[in-house]
């Protein structure tokens, strides 16, 4: 509980911190907010590992649709990805809990330990030896071009459990229920956190997706980008205080902000 009180405190300084500096608006298109989870999310394998006892306290999602004239000849949506994540993880919005994570007097505030139980229970496998990493404490070390890899950690807390780009090998070390856990049949990543003593676990789930609007004669292709989190106390199903819910969505707002420049600018 203490863990969970220091927790709160620190983000509700960081929330002022940021609201304390002026913060640029969403380029293009006001961003579409909704208290749910984007498609697949809150059933989603990652869900699954780190809540197994299922208690979304919060879930809510951020979308912003840009046009693809805005981004260069042939970039890729895993690129794009990429650059959504190093701007949402390098940003000004983040930097108080980026700073919080790195003097915090134990390693990160996510049960790993608890994670690759978890794991192992449902595997024939032994991935209780699960290797995590590579651990990222620096923004720079963040590539613009690929998203981390699955079981990268970053800032001693963000776990990546799940994308579109797990390789067969990567796969074939899941449990044998990976594949019936539904996933977006466009590029994603899936980054977990928190465990049952700091009395929080959730994810976040970055998307990329890309449809067309036909405007008269015309037809505009765009790219949406969509944050997507899932959060709750692991070790009730009370639903959290106002002030947590108002906290949590404009903190995610200043996040997906920085993505999206992270996008736009690279």
């Amino acid at each position: 509980m203490a863990i969970s009180k220091f927790t709160t405190i620190g983000c509700t300084a960081a929330g002022l911190a940021v609201l304390s500096i002026s913060t640029q608006l969403l380029p293009f298109y006001r961003a579409h907010h909704e208290y749910r989870a984007s498609p697949t999310h809150n059933e989603s394998f990652s869900i699954s590992i780190v809540a197994p006892k299922k208690h979304p306290g919060i879930q809510e999602s951020y979308s912003l649709s840009i046009p693809v004239k805005r981004f260069e000849n042939n970039v890729s949506d895993e690129e794009i990805l990429a650059r959504f994540t190093k701007g949402f993880f390098s940003g000004l919005a983040f930097a108080p809990e980026r700073r919080l994570l790195s003097i915090l007097p134990f390693s990160g505030l996510t049960d790993i330990p608890a994670i690759k139980n978890t794991l192992a229970s449902r595997s024939q496998n032994s991935l209780s030896d699960l290797v995590v990493g590579p651990d990222i404490w620096n923004p720079s070390s963040i590539s613009p071009k690929a998203t981390p890899s699955v079981a990268s950690l970053l800032f001693g807390t963000f776990l990546v459990l799940d994308s579109s780009l797990v390789t067969p090998a990567q796969r074939d070390r899941l449990p044998g229920d990976y594949t019936q856990h539904a996933k977006p049949p466009h590029a994603f990543v899936d980054f977990a956190y928190g465990g049952e003593r700091l009395g929080l676990v959730g994810s976040h789930r970055f998307e990329v997706s890309r449809h067309e609007v036909k405007q008269g004669s015309e037809t505009e292709e765009y790219v949406k980008m969509t944050f997507s989190a899932v959060a709750g106390n692991p070790n009730s199903g009370l639903a959290p205080s106002r002030f947590l819910l108002w906290f949590h969505v404009l903190y995610s707002y200043l996040l997906f902000s920085d993505g999206i420049r992270g996008v736009l600018t690279e």
